[in-house]
């Protein structure tokens, strides 16, 4: 089986599309109304020569393209995929803290439960010494993960200048 791996460039979405369409950017410019010239352009929108000429792929193009390559038999939505991961990347770079903030969460979830588990087999009637230490050693590490989630949340958190209600 084919595994749909997403493009990393929109460059490399219309190179994938180009390589699975019969008449490749040819074929391309046919299904958009575009010119072939204009097509192969689009996937470079970040070094246009001149203010007037666009680069951005219009939607009904971009969605026209998808479609057409998942019906000459290519897996997945690479137009769409690309928009996503660049999405992704921006989403990444503006709002760096609040991920930070949800990796440590995720620490924190998981450092925690695993405390629990962990205690609870330490309570059990025949739990040995090993048993106690695990628990002694996940509560150290849950206690270590929050740690770090305060002090990423003391990082991002202005000061207060006045105390609260």
């Amino acid at each position: 089986m084919t595994l749909s791996r997403p493009p990393l460039s929109l460059d490399a979405a219309l190179a994938r599309i180009a390589g699975q369409l019969p008449g490749d950017w040819e074929r391309m410019a046919a299904l958009t109304g575009y010119q072939k010239r204009t097509v192969q352009k689009w996937g470079a929108f970040d070094v246009a020569s001149d203010e007037g000429e666009a680069r951005d792929i219009p939607m009904r193009a971009a969605i026209a393209l998808d479609i057409e390559y998942r019906r000459a038999g290519g897996a997945g939505r690479p137009i769409y995929d690309a928009y996503g991961y660049l999405l992704g990347v921006d989403e990444e770079e503006r709002f760096a803290d609040a991920f930070d903030i949800l990796r440590h969460a995720v620490d924190v979830v998981r450092e925690v439960g695993q405390a629990k588990a962990a205690l609870l087999e330490a309570a059990l009637p025949d739990a040995t010494d090993a048993d106690r230490r695990d628990a002694q050693r996940e509560i150290i590490e849950a206690i270590e993960a929050m740690k770090a989630a305060l002090l990423n949340l003391e990082r991002q958190t202005p000061p207060r200048l006045v105390a609260p209600p």
